[in-house]
């Protein structure tokens, strides 16, 4: 059981970690940006809260290697760095695509963009306290509570990604095939396959949104390689 949590941590770190810095790599280089606000205002929060307010010292996960709490702690930050760069990509590019799409002020867009910021936030933080307090699934456990909260982030996440692709119109403006299958990998394909197994007869619930990225994910990877393909580029060699 302990074996499986921590491959999994370890491949959902690097997956993640591949994926932040093509995100912000993309959106330097194509002047866009690659994370749907949606998920952006969810992830964020996530590692700052996860990583300084409601720590992972003394979660189940964290006695599993030595100073495995330090550990957890250095991955969120270094997501956080990385979301703080994508976020900055977002600001400084992403008012043109809501300009066309939606017809709002850049006034109202930052507002709105804030808002969804502030918004998920007091989901992230109120959602890891709600979490823990329950003792028979979680057993008051904060980094159980805060996988539940990030499986179904990711799983809102998977959609939006699909959806921004199609609102651009099928550009791949911000967007790497890179981007793509690290998502993948560092979801349901390490954390979420380590979740059934350690709860073999308690993870439908969860599994529900599992699932989903799993087949979200997929989709994206197809239609994201596709698409480069049609432009002639290389998906393999696009970081």
């Amino acid at each position: 059981m302990d074996t499986p949590t921590i491959i999994s941590s370890h491949i959902a770190t690097y997956g993640w970690t591949l994926t932040y810095i093509a995100i912000a790599y993309r959106g330097f280089q194509d002047k866009s940006y690659g994370m749907p606000i949606v998920a952006l205002s969810l992830n964020l929060p996530w590692e700052i809260i996860f990583a300084y307010v409601i720590t992972p010292h003394g979660s189940a996960d964290s006695l599993l290697v030595p100073y495995g709490a330090l550990k957890a702690q250095g991955a969120f930050t270094l997501w956080a760095t990385l979301d703080l760069l994508i976020l900055y990509t977002y600001f400084k590019y992403g008012y043109k695509y809501f300009e066309t799409q939606y017809n709002i002020s850049k006034a109202q867009w930052i507002i709105f963009s804030l808002a969804m910021l502030t918004f998920g936030t007091a989901i992230v933080y109120n959602g890891g306290m709600f979490f823990m307090q329950f003792e028979e699934y979680f057993n008051h456990d904060q980094i159980e509570g805060a996988k539940v909260i990030a499986f179904a982030q990711n799983a809102l996440m998977s959609i939006a990604f699909i959806a921004m692709f199609y609102a651009r119109g099928g550009s791949v403006e911000g967007q790497s095939f890179t981007i793509a299958w690290a998502k993948w990998i560092g979801t349901s394909m390490s954390g979420g396959i380590a979740y059934i197994i350690a709860r073999p007869d308690e993870w439908y619930f969860v599994g529900t949104f599992i699932i989903a990225i799993f087949i979200a994910d997929l989709y994206y990877m197809f239609i994201i390689y596709r698409a480069l393909r049609r432009k002639g580029i290389n998906p393999w060699t696009r970081l």
